[in-house]
């Protein structure tokens, strides 16, 4: 079982770049820069290390009368190559293990976990049998799509279907302008305007400043890029891109009520693609769809938005999602009846922000 410890002030400094060392190249979630948002939630940022684990972001929150609880967004990183294939649930139930043993060992009573193991009814039930319980997602791509982008653009748009490519040429056509442009508080307020509009009651929002300080904060480090799309002097679209290690993702997109120009969003969207592969980045991803058995179910929440990124590809992942380990049986029995009911209105009340 692998030796943990908690990073020295020089890993903590270069902490991305040992994020980028695991096989698939990390997640943008596990990125200092994540850590330093995640403080709106009043989270601790704790960073691990260990030969043979990968490095580790968790979130640290101190619950009155229980103690420590741990969430590790979108990790341990379980890739096992440079083409981010995840290693088996058994497989990373030793890695588990060895986290668990630390965190007991630092007053933790719950550890919260989302490694991007491929879900299955085997991988579910060999979770469960070392402790693991489904819960609550937290983070968007518990299912996703991951586009290949390591070839060039004929090859990436090719991948595309026909009526989308035809879409992105229309909306160059008709002069649809896309403009990568920096996050300054008015392009941010234009950005943030578009997506309340595009929330209505779909989904809610965090607040402003969450979103603006994550916007500048990654575009100030190179790990991410704001696009905002005009039609004539009209802001009407915007898009939020990551990146990190061989992965871009869309963030976050959003468009006008009123009509926009034909195929505007996939122009977008192919603009986000060419700043990832700008940035080294071999894979894009999607950021959220339906599960695979429900793509068609117009009730769930990323029906609408699944059916716009199905016509980029209809290659669902599913992924395990997000996993809790309790650590103190009693403790957590507390947390799960009354504690964590409690601390998600408290948030909401005080903050108007959500707990996780």
């Amino acid at each position: 079982m692998a030796s943990l410890r908690f990073a020295t002030a020089e890993e903590v400094g270069r902490w991305d770049e040992l994020v980028e060392l695991a096989p698939g190249g990390g997640e943008i979630w596990q990125s200092r820069e994540y850590a330093e948002i995640k403080r709106h939630q009043r989270y601790t940022a704790r960073y691990i290390v260990g030969d043979g684990f990968p490095a580790t972001l968790v979130l640290e929150k101190k619950i009155p009368l229980l103690g420590r609880f741990w969430y590790v967004p979108a990790g341990p990183d379980v890739s096992v190559d440079a083409l981010g294939t995840p290693m088996s649930a058994s497989e990373y139930v030793d890695r588990g293990a060895a986290l668990a043993e630390f965190a007991r060992g630092e007053g933790v009573f719950l550890l919260k976990v989302e490694p991007r193991l491929l879900a299955s009814d085997e991988a579910f039930a060999t979770l469960r049998a070392a402790g693991y319980v489904p819960t609550a997602h937290v983070l968007p791509n518990v299912s996703t799509i991951i586009l290949d982008i390591s070839g060039d653009e004929d090859a990436i748009m090719a991948a595309f279907s026909s009526s989308t490519r035809t879409k992105i040429r229309k909306a160059d056509k008709e002069g649809f302008d896309v403009r990568r442009v920096e996050a300054t508080e008015e392009n941010c307020r234009i950005m943030f305007d578009l997506l309340t509009g595009t929330a209505e009651e779909k989904f809610e929002l965090r607040p402003y400043e969450y979103f603006r300080d994550f916007w500048q904060g990654f575009q100030a480090a190179g790990r991410g890029q704001l696009v905002l799309g005009y039609d004539g002097d009209a802001p009407v679209a915007g898009m939020f891109a990551t990146a990190l290690g061989q992965t871009s993702g869309y963030k976050d997109g959003a468009s006008a009520k009123a009509k926009l120009p034909t195929g505007a969003m996939y122009r977008m969207q192919l603009e986000i693609i060419r700043w990832g592969k700008e940035q080294g980045a071999t894979r894009h991803d999607l950021i959220g769809t339906p599960p695979s058995d429900r793509l068609d179910d117009k009730s769930h929440r990323l029906y609408g938005v699944g059916q716009y990124k199905l016509r980029l590809s209809k290659n669902v992942t599913d992924y395990v999602g997000t996993l809790d380990l309790p650590l103190s049986a009693a403790k957590v029995k507390i947390w799960n009846t009354v504690g964590d009911r409690i601390a998600r209105r408290f948030t909401l009340a005080t903050r108007g922000d959500v707990f996780y």
